[in-house]
């Protein structure tokens, strides 16, 4: 048993490391993350999510008004009362909750408008202002939305290296907001063992 777990971990070690070292292109990360693709999209289908966003975009914020969030977003690193609320409406709840069922896989998600910013991050993100990120852009497409799986990097605000698959958000057929949600590199190692 002992003999088993020490190959298991340094298997683990040296993919890591491999990967780490080589990196993934983008074919090898789509097909190691391919399974869980379909559940993100699904995810981000989801009529509180579809609702949350369309409820944002209803406000009509400016670009200059999400900006200034944005700078008051990351003046800090505390959870302030208004990343909390992102957090704690029906859709942040309902998103922390399959983050939380999911945590052995999934290291953040966050849910934005048809702008890019924040309707929901949890845990909280670096910044507010996702729209001028490729995670953003490629997954809005323009308002053509498609999905975009980025490359392994470690991402601060999750504590862990991971990939991120962001989805659009559509109503009726229109790309209304991108849902990206982080998948954990000891997932995709994992899965690649399987394989």
């Amino acid at each position: 048993m002992f003999i088993r777990l020490l190959f298991l971990s340094l298997s683990l070690f040296f993919i890591h490391f491999v990967f780490a070292q080589q990196g993934l292109t983008q074919e090898q990360l789509q097909a190691a993350v391919g399974d869980k693709i379909a559940g993100v999209e699904k995810m981000g289908g989801h009529p509180l999510v579809v609702k949350a966003v369309k409820e944002q975009n209803a406000k009509g914020m400016s670009l200059e008004e999400i900006k200034k969030i944005d700078q008051e977003w990351r003046a800090t690193a505390e959870l302030t009362p208004f990343k909390l609320s992102l957090q704690q409406s029906v859709i942040g709840k309902f998103l922390k909750r399959k983050l939380e069922l999911n945590k052995a896989i999934y290291s953040e998600t966050f849910l934005t408008d048809n702008q890019g910013a924040n309707v929901v991050a949890y845990p909280a993100t670096s910044d507010y202002w996702q729209g001028d990120e490729k995670k953003w852009t490629e997954a809005f497409n323009n308002g053509d939305g498609k999905v975009y799986v980025g490359e392994v990097k470690y991402d601060e605000s999750a504590q862990s290296d991971a990939t991120q698959i962001s989805v659009p958000v559509k109503d009726q057929g229109k790309t209304i907001g991108v849902l990206v949600v982080g998948i954990k590199l000891s997932y995709i190692e994992a899965s690649k063992l399987k394989k």
